[in-house]
């Protein structure tokens, strides 16, 4: 098990829910993560099935007795709250009213939202687009959550939904932290409390950091959301150049962003306590995650 003493933060990767939701806390463990990730379903297919309330509810004690948090869920992949195109953009708020009700039975603490793409549309109508499917899928969720019930004693409540920050290819929203930080405005003033997570492979690849290293991710953050907006942290490595606008991660330090600045970041005050997990390559299996979380914890100690 990991010295979790020596962590600068909470840390983990994302995990697998194959044989049940609940393995996934198990593997987190095994791998002496503090806090880590998971799909509630398969992210690429639209299908939905309700959550096995005794799974659902097993996945919660082991959370518990484990005492490891954050819970972080990450939506499909196929959601788009800024497509212009209807038919997509009903069946994206009706799966993510889904993914808010599920996760909120699974106790998750966050919930990660990537802004979408407005394809062929107006870039300008895609952001309030994105704050509206969004108040429309949370009030969908709480409807979820009413018909489903919770047990007795128990109060679930909705996760915190946390804009990721993009690559930059294509039509994709959210590659400017600017971008990023409208979107937490917008949502903010209907009343919905959002937040950043920000992944190192995507500022990498659409462009950040300008200059100043780890001082320069930190800064652009700032100037985009705001530090106070920060509440999680996908670490990964790039293996496309810098501005390249391609989303390909890389294990921790052996790719083109590079542990110099990935450890500056690391070590910057302005991300003391936040959150990290990583979505590093996985294709040897726990031997690669367990090499990347070693990594993290070696940069958090140099100096």
């Amino acid at each position: 098990m990991a010295n979790i003493a020596a962590e600068a933060a909470p840390l983990g990767v994302h995990v697998s829910i194959a044989g049940g939701v609940s393995r996934a806390v198990e593997r987190a463990e095994a791998l002496g993560c503090s806090a880590f990730q998971i799909f509630c379903r398969n992210p690429r297919s639209w299908k939905t099935v309700d959550l096995d309330g005794d799974e659902a509810e097993l996945f919660r004690r082991r959370v518990g007795a484990a005492g490891m948090g954050p819970v972080v869920v990450h939506t499909s992949y196929l959601i788009n709250l800024a497509s212009p195109e209807a038919e997509l953009l009903e069946k994206s708020v009706g799966l993510l009213a889904w993914e808010l009700a599920a996760s909120a039975e699974l106790g998750a603490d966050y919930l990660v939202l990537h802004p979408g793409s407005h394809r062929d549309g107006d870039r300008a109508s895609a952001p309030g687009r994105i704050a509206s499917s969004l108040g429309r899928a949370m009030e969908g969720a709480e409807g979820l959550m009413k018909g489903r019930g919770a047990p007795e004693g128990t109060a679930f409540a909705l996760p915190t939904v946390l804009f990721e920050n993009t690559a930059g290819g294509g039509s994709h929203y959210g590659s400017r932290l600017e971008e990023v930080g409208e979107l937490i405005a917008l949502a903010d003033d209907a009343g919905l409390e959002c937040g950043l997570c920000f992944d190192t492979c995507h500022a990498f690849a659409a462009g950040y950091p300008e200059e100043g290293g780890g001082d320069g991710l930190a800064g652009a953050i700032e100037a985009g959301t705001g530090l106070a907006s920060l509440r999680l942290v996908h670490l990964n490595d790039s293996k496309t150049p810098k501005g390249s606008g391609v989303d390909r991660h890389q294990h921790i330090g052996s790719g083109e962003i590079g542990p110099r600045l990935l450890g500056d970041f690391l070590r910057h005050e302005s991300l003391r306590g936040v959150p990290v997990i990583l979505e590093t390559p996985k294709k040897g299996g726990d031997a690669d995650d367990l090499m990347n979380l070693d990594t993290v914890r070696k940069l958090w100690r140099k100096r």
